[in-house]
Parts: C-alpha cells; structure tokens; sequence
C-alpha cells in the first residue's frame, strides 16, 4: 500500500497552472530539431535549382571581379561586396524565415502559448556549484545521455546505409562532367537528408511522449496534497474575507498590546501614530506600534491612558510610518530627530531607557 507521502495522484488543474507558470512544461527540443531539418530539406528540395544559380551568381560577379585587369579602388570594392552581401542575404533569408516559423510553431504544437512572467526572473540557485553537480549526476541527466546516444548512433547507420547503396554511383562519375558530379552528389545528400528527417520525426514524436509522461510523473502529487488543495479551494470568499478581517484584528491587538510600553508615540496629529520603545540593549528605537486615522487615533488614546508621551511632528511621523514596520527599528536617518525627542521625554518625565 501507498503511504500518504508517496506521489500516487493525478496533478490538479491548480497544480498545473502554478507548473506553468513557473515555465514547467512538457516540451521536447528533438520536435524543434526535426521539424526544422524537414523545413530545410524541403526548401532544397523546392528551390535547389534556384540557390544553385544564385551561388553560381555570386562566385561569378567574385572571382570575375578578382581577375578584372582594372585597379581596384575603394568604391569598386565597396560595390563587390555589398552586391555580394545582398545576393547572400537573399538566399539565407527564406531559411532564416523558415527557420523562425517552424520554431514558433513547433512550441505552439507542445504547449499552449502563454506568457510567463516568472520565468524571466532570475534564478540564483542556478549557480550553486552543488546543485549542478547532483543536476549532472540525475537520472534525468543519465536519461538525457541515452537519448542522445541513440539518437547519434540511430542517424548515423542510417546515413551510412544510405552512402552505401549510392557508392556504385558515385564511383560511376570517373570522368563525368562537372555539372553531372553536382546532380549526383546533390541527389546523394538529399536522400540522406530525408533518411536521417524520417528517422529523426520518429524519434522526436517518442521523445515527446516521453517527456509528457515524465511531466506528467513530476507533478504527481499525495494524496494529503489533493485533500488540503480541496479543503482550500471548499473555503468560500466570504469566510476567507472573515479569516482575513480576524486576522487583522489580531495583529491590531498584538500591537496595541505593546503601546503601553512605549516611551513615546510621534504624531501627525491624528492622520499618523508611531509608538516607539527603546532600550540599552537595543541598537536603535524601535517601533512597537503604528496606525493611520483610526488606528492612529486609538493609538493616541491608549497612549495618554497609559501615561506615554505623545509628541506631535508630522514630517516625522510621516517618514516613520512609510519606512519602518512594527517590529523593526527606526532608519538611520531619523536617529537624530528621534533622539532629541526621547531624551526631551526622559527628562520631562525623570525616566531612564530600560535594560532590556
């Protein structure tokens, strides 16, 4: 039997969405591979003629410029090669055009294009010397290893029984002409070009299932996840609004606990409250309390109750409000200001800072 810590339950639709956006999904690089060689073998196969002519073109206007007897100048030059650079362009261009949509649609095939903005953040754990290493001793880095080695070893029997059966014509080409060497040879690498799509589709179309099954075993999860995942999403928004509310109050209450110790509460006059506590032991003030409106003015009333000096110094209290939390203690750049007043209440009061 499976203990309740054992991955044994399908992932939820919550789970799903939270691996995605962390960029978690199955997709397999060997599609984008494959899909790509068969993009380039039929362009070749469509438009060979054509890129044969224009690179017979371009090595032409070269080497015809190479043996003009004129000088050379700058702009000659110049010319050559931009009409060399263009001529190049036009040939790589449908490539590099292919080549972008069959990326784009070889992710859109795995996985349902989305954003992730979690992705984009970086991640530091990727540079712990120690996770890479227990990364590259996996099994998933072990499974990565087999897979290439068959996929080298699978392509490579395949292009070689491919070149066998086409030596006879190539050793027929003793004393062919320059242009039936091109159509044999061409003809040679185009049917290995297509073995070696053929076998790579295939590969590529179980590497693919294996890497969603492999997902699919990553997101399991137990049976005690599914049960708490299903007693969150049970919860209504009203309750959650209440537990939210309850634990506010709670934290109110927490903190005004604490006004009656303070040594003084800075105010806005009643917009801000912010009790602060010191103490030899501590480095700095603390602040123990702090409100706006309502909260400010309950503050300011449980001061005066408790006898704790309220001083009233609005760009102070504004600062302290939106710089330091409950719990924290003051920054360094109202230490000046801070002190002042807490050595004015000491000695209004006779007090002296606490030990501790």
């Amino acid at each position: 039997m499976a203990g309740s810590g054992d991955k044994t339950e399908r992932a939820t639709p919550r789970k799903r969405d939270e691996s995605r956006k962390r960029g978690q999904v199955a997709r397999s690089r060997e599609i984008n591979t494959g899909l790509g060689l068969l993009a380039v073998f039929a362009m070749l196969s469509f438009s060979g003629g054509w890129m044969l002519a224009g690179m017979t073109r371009v090595m032409g206007t070269s080497l015809g410029a190479a043996g003009d007897s004129d000088p050379i100048t700058a702009s000659s030059g110049w010319r050559v090669l931009t009409d060399a650079g263009w001529d190049s362009m036009r040939l790589t261009a449908p490539f590099a055009i292919a080549g972008l949509i069959v990326g784009v649609v070889a992710s859109a095939i795995q996985v349902k294009p989305g954003i992730t903005p979690e992705v984009l953040k970086p991640r530091f754990s990727v540079l712990n010397p120690i996770s890479g290493v227990k990364r590259l001793f996996s099994v998933r880095s072990a499974v990565g290893l087999v897979k290439d080695l068959l996929k080298v070893s699978v392509t490579g029997v395949v292009a070689f029984v491919v070149l066998r059966s086409g030596i006879p014509d190539l050793t027929g080409l003793m004393g062919a002409s320059p242009g039936m060497a091109i159509v044999v040879v061409g003809g040679l690498i185009m049917k290995i070009g297509w073995a070696i799509v053929a076998v790579y589709v295939v590969l590529a179309a179980a590497d693919l299932v294996y890497e969603r099954w492999q997902h699919e075993k990553d997101l399991r999860m137990t049976k005690d996840e599914v049960r708490r995942e299903a007693k969150e999403q049970d919860v209504n928004p009203e309750v959650k609004g209440q537990l939210k509310r309850r634990q506010r109050e709670m934290a109110v209450r927490r903190m005004m606990s604490a006004v009656p110790d303070a040594d003084v509460v800075i105010t806005n006059p009643t917009h801000f409250a912010v009790a602060l506590r010191y103490a030899r032991a501590l480095p700095a003030p603390q602040v123990v309390a702090k409100g706006a409106d309502n909260v400010a003015f309950r503050i300011i009333s449980l001061a005066r109750e408790s006898g704790v000096t309220v001083v009233q110094d609005p760009p102070l209290a504004r600062s302290l409000f939106a710089n330091a939390e409950v719990g924290q203690y003051i920054p360094a750049d109202a230490f000046g200001a801070v002190a002042e007043i807490l050595a004015h209440v000491y000695r209004a009061t006779g007090k002296a800072p606490a030990a501790a």
